[in-house]
């Protein structure tokens, strides 16, 4: 991953994410709703979601390694949905991506850091963006592609 689109990945994450509270679940495939934030509810009246579509794992503290695909819980559809139920009305205070692969670290209020992979060879791992948004000329998602690619969709002022 190219360091300007890791740049321009993490601030449009943080625009859409940072202040933001986990306010439940989309049953279609795996999808975290969120609230509007703070700094961002002037400019976005849409909803904002996170969908993972890879492994993942939540864990108590900043892990001190990048965890690999293989020491990650390997959760069918219904032990994912429970496990992210844990995560209910938690606010985000960080949002970033790793150097080389789009892998996500999202941390909360209470210290607890979500990791996302973002490897897979022929999906995507996971995106984060909004739909619904009034403004229509404004498109928002951060796509985690395959092949260890990211692709954003943001305002100029915002992604440069």
């Amino acid at each position: 991953m190219e360091n300007h689109l890791k740049e321009t990945a993490e601030k449009t994450l943080k625009y859409l994410c940072m202040g933001a509270v986990i306010e439940g679940l989309n049953f279609y495939g795996l999808k975290l709703i969120l609230s509007g934030a703070e700094s961002n509810f002037k400019r976005i009246d849409g909803q904002i979601y996170i969908n993972l579509e890879s492994k993942f794992e939540i864990f108590k503290s900043f892990p001190l390694q990048i965890p690999l695909e293989h020491e990650l819980p390997n959760l069918d559809w219904k032990e994912s949905t429970k496990k992210v139920c844990e995560l209910r009305l938690k606010k985000i205070t960080d949002i970033r991506l790793t150097d080389t692969v789009p892998h996500l670290f999202i941390t909360f209020e209470t210290g607890e850091v979500l990791f996302i992979s973002g490897h897979n060879d022929k999906y995507e791992s996971w995106q984060v963006g909004v739909w619904g948004n009034s403004n229509k000329e404004e498109i928002w998602e951060v796509v985690c592609c395959p092949g260890d690619g990211i692709a954003i969709w943001a305002p100029d002022d915002i992604a440069g």
